[in-house]
This record gives structure tokens, sequence and C-alpha cells, in this order.
């Protein structure tokens, strides 16, 4: 599988933690290849799912067998996962409601609940980079994009070839509170 990005932006996030979006998972799970791929590009980093992630992950798998399936590909050994205590959980939603205002009061009422939470969450966890495939509910409005990873695909169903690109981002501390400062009294 053909990858595209710039090795020098990929060399400046070695050794960090990244968090994994579901897309990106849901896309390692589905293609050997892809996943060979995105190991290789990311070989020096800490891959992490977050609960909520994960969550949405195994939301659509109803069946056992797929169930199983998506569970047994979530304990491979190159995933760890993030601690999931009350004590954040407090802080995520507290800064959650913040980030939903912000979201709103930027023309952006609609972005989905798991998102907003996932925002908050990287927020709290100053030290982790996001990797999604979602520009729209992961704006640089909040966030600063590090690095843009291209996949060259094919359609199953029609073997016909597109791009999928993924951000890698940080949640800016000084962009948030730019804005926690300008929402409307």
């Amino acid at each position: 599988m053909n990858t595209h990005s710039n090795p020098t932006e990929i060399e400046k996030v070695k050794g960090k933690y990244i968090i994994a979006d579901t897309n990106v998972l849901s896309a390692c799970s589905s293609s050997t290849d892809y996943y060979q791929a995105f190991f290789n590009i990311f070989q020096n980093n800490s891959i992490w799912i977050d609960p909520i992630v994960k969550l949405e992950f195994l939301r659509g798998a109803y069946q056992e067998k797929t169930y199983k399936e998506k569970t047994n590909f979530l304990k491979i050994e190159k995933f760890s996962t993030l601690v999931d205590h009350q004590d954040i959980y407090k802080k995520v939603y507290i800064t959650a409601f913040n980030i939903a205002r912000i979201y709103s009061h930027h023309g952006k009422p609609n972005v989905p609940l798991g998102d907003i939470l996932i925002t908050a969450r990287l927020e709290v966890g100053k030290d982790f980079l996001f990797l999604t495939e979602d520009i729209e509910d992961f704006p640089t409005l909040l966030f600063d994009r590090l690095c843009i990873i291209t996949f060259e695909r094919k359609r199953n169903k029609d073997n016909s070839e597109y791009l999928e690109h993924l951000q890698l981002i940080q949640f800016n501390q000084e962009k948030y509170k730019k804005c926690l400062v300008n929402l409307p009294q």
C-alpha cells in the first residue's frame, strides 16, 4: 500500500503518544495492508485507544462473531488503552460542556457527542496527539495540525482507487482559552 507523508513531520512526533480515532481503528482492522503501513509509519510511537473510541468502534458489532473479532483486534499488543477513571471524567465532562459551547458559538452545533468527549479528553490529557480522518469534528479552531498522512486505497465493491487523508493533531490550550474568553456572556 502506498502512503505519503512528510518524513520530517513524522520524525518530529517520534516517541509521542497517539490516540487513534474510530475511523483509524476501522481501517486497520479491515485491511492487513493498511494495518502494516500504519504501524510502519508510527513504529516509534505508542498507539492508544480512548474508552469513547473503543465504544464507537464496538457499537455496531451486534453479531457475536463480529463483536469478538473487533474485541480481539483491540487486544493486539500494539494498542494500549487509556485509563478510565471517575476523577478523569469529572474533568472531561466540565471541559466537554465548554467545548460544546465553543463549537456551537462557531457554527458547529452538530459535532457528535463522542467527538466532543474525545476532544475534552485531549484537553485533559495534554501529552496525547490524536490521529483521525475526521477534519470537520476536530477543526483547527481548537487543534494544531501537525501532519497529514495519505493512504492510497481501493474500494472493496468496485476496486476503484481513492485517497484517505489522516490528520495528526494536538489540542491547543491557548486556542481553547481564547475561545472560552470570547464566548458571549
